[in-house]
């Protein structure tokens, strides 16, 4: 969150595997690596979306028959 440069990069970057890819489901693997550990990333916003509140519940219970 905040890296305005890196996120253009990689914004870039997909752009040019859509105007590239030849087929259907053809995997890229770009250049990027995460800038931090997972577990000590803060990547979430400070209040959840509208949409993913409204969904919240069936978003557990699908969790839950996993």
């Amino acid at each position: 969150m905040g890296d305005k440069e890196g996120q253009r990069r990689v914004l870039l970057k997909t752009l040019e595997v859509l105007e590239k890819a030849k087929k259907p489901g053809e995997v890229w693997h770009l250049p990027f690596i995460w800038p931090e550990e997972p577990k000590n990333t803060d990547w979430h916003p400070p209040e959840m979306s509208p949409l993913i509140k409204f969904y919240l519940e069936e978003i557990r219970q699908a969790r839950k028959s996993q």
